[in-house]
């Protein structure tokens, strides 16, 4: 692999954690603020304080470096599930969400992806990381469907879609703070409906 051939075997990667961790906030930020063409590695090692060789060893291009920082958000967001409750898993994220999207650099991640979404190396991205993003909502469901909080065949993706795009509407088209109220009544509306009980079979 080209990228085993341009460090030694003793080489580390990266400094650590920490310096990871930077690299990949100071991604953010920066693709954020510049675009995803406008991203240069150099800007994002300075603000990150490493050399940019640093940044170059772990994420040989940007591509990798940008679809690394993303995927750093989904695995922020998705880890605060695991009560033990389906509503509770849902808020959790919801919560999470709504508290990224009111910070502006991740204002600046949505204007990215509406004006740059269909260019071809972003769009890659997006498709890598599909299987990231999905595996998470799909594990939640089916503990909720062990412990018969849900009803099989639900499609988890859809669920957790739809509540996305709520909160991305409220969020970055809207520009309204999504509060507590708002999202326990979006998580209770994705979970129990809007019908009135015991119309539901004779909806269907």
């Amino acid at each position: 692999m080209v990228q085993a051939k341009r460090r030694g075997k003793s080489e580390p990667l990266v400094r650590g954690e920490a310096v990871v961790r930077g690299v990949l906030a100071a991604t953010l930020r920066e693709v954020a603020r510049a675009g995803y063409h406008g991203l240069r590695i150099e800007d994002v090692a300075a603000l990150a304080g490493v050399n940019k060789t640093t940044v170059y060893r772990r994420w040989p291009t940007k591509q990798e470096l940008v679809r690394d920082a993303l995927l750093s958000i989904a695995s922020d967001t998705f880890t605060v599930a695991g009560s033990g409750s389906l509503r509770e898993d849902m808020l959790a994220i919801a919560r999470r969400i709504a508290t990224l999207g009111a910070q502006a650099e991740y204002q600046g991640l949505f204007r990215l992806f509406v004006v740059e979404g269909d260019d071809p190396e972003l769009a890659a991205i997006v498709r890598s990381l599909r299987a990231s993003f999905e595996a998470v909502p799909r594990a939640i469901l089916e503990a909720a469907e062990k412990r018969g909080e849900i009803a099989p065949g639900v499609d988890p993706r859809l669920l957790f879609d739809v509540m996305g795009a709520a909160l991305n509407r409220r969020l970055f088209l809207d520009r309204v703070p999504a509060d507590e109220a708002w999202l326990q009544r979006l998580i209770d509306l994705l979970l129990h409906g809007a019908l009135a009980r015991g119309r539901t079979r004779a909806a269907g």
